[in-house]
């Protein structure tokens, strides 16, 4: 889509009586209480929509939209949500559930921009405003101070304190003036070195936690690899400081690195194991701008070589290309068969295995938020570019954040095992957790599903199942399962698009259940073949060892898996 096309779809839901354009409601399903779909005015979109107008030199309409953020940001500093804003204009941050304050990092590295590259399109009056606004938004940043594990906000922080700190800065002197009427004309005593310094220490934080590690927090994130890259991006347009531009290079390189590192060519996709993701295949602007920038035929949605999709937005930040030597590795495997194993912080290693046609990804120790893949492969058939194999729990038809795995992989082979945690938020990991642990449980499963065109689940006997597609089939290993001492045995799901193996660990009226006694016992074992090749004969085993522990074991794999529910926070 070109910016013209951008601005003018924004301009036919222009209200100009709250200066925003609407759109509808759109959310994860946590922080917000707007219903989806409901006609709402987005303080992002609205971000991104002046920093357009201003690329097209419509200064007066930029500049009302930017007073409308100004009007809507939270400005006292003795506020809990000083600096931030609501993600909707119909609900400002103390109305959210709870409030984002992330949306300091997210809307003030764009006001940023609009000063750095557009400030002197604006009237004096609402640059001051821009100013005030920016200035509060990096105070908010420096009072948080997110951990550098929080890859993208402590990069986004970074770059909209450092910006700050560049831009806030006091002018030449100039002649006497009356005293300040407001915090806009206050902006003078802004120290700018304090916020510069910050922004430096934030982003060298987050290159000595990668060295350290190994790898980024948020590991193989097809969302926010992409939301790093491109305030990396930022930086170089708006960052002139050399100590901040040389880090920002160097985390740039690496986020590239770390995501051609998982890239299969074959299919266009991301190989698991995933921290963050919010859809199970490549969307089409990223395969756009990954397209772009390495010069390799990656299609949308995993159908290679597959145009741009009309209606993916333009870019608003100049994108700088991959570096050339990471840029072919998009373009084919260093080997086949090839596997790759990372450590991506002291709790989680990552294993992907990749053939010309397929890749399987697992976590060897991680939990099944909606955002996680923790198991998670794809294969390419004549029907579909990419059918999508999972693992994951479900609680009353959403993934639960309190499950977790332990996993082993060798190739395209994974043994799984599966238990509970209490102190755990459901749907999300922390903002919904229930008083006492206690969970109202109607229907809980661990599935292994297979999703795409021509998918099917078979039951081979013996508690072995199929999920096939095309030549290829994932053959599913299971033992009975025990939930609350009840065992529970597997069985093979066809639904519209998509082929599930599962075991129903509960299933009836709603129930509430202390997950500090929610004991569970189960494991599977999974198998990638090509055609020709034979499930393997090996019976999955469990045994418990006296310390606590499951042992399981499956044709020369092992993983443990803890006998008794776990907090969360281990």
């Amino acid at each position: 889509m070109r910016l013209e096309e951008y601005v003018a779809e924004l301009d036919a839901r222009y209200d100009a009586d709250v200066r925003m354009p609407w759109s509808p409601a759109t959310g994860p399903g946590y922080h917000t209480r707007v219903p989806e779909g409901a006609r709402a005015h987005q303080t992002k979109l609205a971000a991104d929509y002046a920093i357009a107008l201003l690329r097209l030199g419509r200064a007066d309409r930029a500049g009302e939209v930017l007073d409308a953020l100004a009007d809507l940001q939270v400005t006292d500093p003795l506020s809990a949500h000083y600096g931030i804003w609501g993600w909707f204009m119909e609900e400002p941050p103390e109305q959210m559930s709870p409030a984002d304050w992330n949306w300091a990092d997210f809307i003030g590295v764009r006001l940023a921009q609009v000063l750095a590259v557009h400030g002197r399109l604006l009237e004096p009056r609402v640059r001051r405003r821009v100013r005030a606004a920016l200035h509060h938004a990096a105070m908010s940043v420096f009072r948080r101070n997110v951990d550098p594990g929080y890859t993208n906000i402590a990069v986004m922080g970074a770059v909209t304190a450092a910006a700050a700190g560049q831009l806030l800065r006091p002018g030449p002197p100039q002649a006497p003036a009356p005293a300040p009427r407001d915090v806009d004309d206050a902006l003078e005593f802004v120290d700018g070195e304090l916020l510069l310094d910050f922004g430096r220490r934030r982003l060298r934080a987050v290159l000595a936690l990668h060295d350290e590690a190994g790898g980024f927090t948020e590991y193989n994130s097809p969302a926010y690899g992409r939301v790093v890259l491109e305030e990396l991006e930022r930086a170089a347009l708006i960052v002139t400081d050399p100590a901040f531009r040389a880090v920002a290079e160097q985390l740039r390189e690496l986020t590239w690195a770390a995501l051609a590192e998982r890239f299969h060519p074959g299919t266009g996709q991301l190989a698991g194991p995933m921290s963050r993701a919010y859809h199970d295949r490549i969307q089409p602007d990223l395969a756009a701008y990954l397209r772009a920038q390495t010069g390799a035929p990656i299609g949308a949605a995993g159908q290679a070589g597959r145009q741009a999709e009309p209606h993916v937005p333009p870019l608003l930040v100049a994108p700088l290309p991959c570096p050339r030597p990471i840029a072919e590795r998009f373009r084919a495997l260093p080997s086949v068969p090839y596997q790759v194993r990372t450590r991506f912080s002291s709790d989680t290693t990552g294993t992907s295995w990749f053939a010309e046609d397929a890749c399987l990804g697992s976590a060897d120790e991680e939990f099944a938020w909606v955002q996680r893949r923790p198991l998670l492969g794809y294969w390419r058939t004549p029907d579909d570019p990419a059918v999508v194999l999972r693992a994951r729990m479900s609680l009353n038809g959403h993934d639960l954040s309190a499950a977790w795995c332990r996993q082993h992989q060798e190739g395209p082979r994974v043994l799984s095992a599966w238990w509970l945690s209490y102190d755990s938020g459901d749907f999300h990991p922390v903002l919904d957790r229930p008083a006492g642990s206690v969970f109202h449980v109607g229907d809980l499963r661990l599935s292994v599903t297979l999703g795409g065109r021509g998918v099917e689940a078979r039951e081979l006997g013996d508690g072995v199942f199929a999920l096939r597609a095309g030549e290829r089939q994932a053959v599913v290993h299971t033992a009975p399962a025990r939930f609350l001492d009840r065992t529970r045995t597997w069985q093979a799901v066809n639904d519209d698009g998509e082929a599930r193996v599962e075991v129903r660990l509960h299933q009836g009226p709603s129930t509430p259940l202390d997950f500090h006694q929610a004991r569970l016992r189960a494991a599977f074992a999974l198998e990638l073949l090509a055609p020709g090749e034979q499930p393997g004969t090996a019976a999955v085993t469990g045994d418990h060892d006296g310390d606590g522990l499951l042992r399981w074991r499956w044709d020369g794999l092992r993983v443990s898996s803890p006998a008794e529910p776990t907090p969360f926070d281990r």
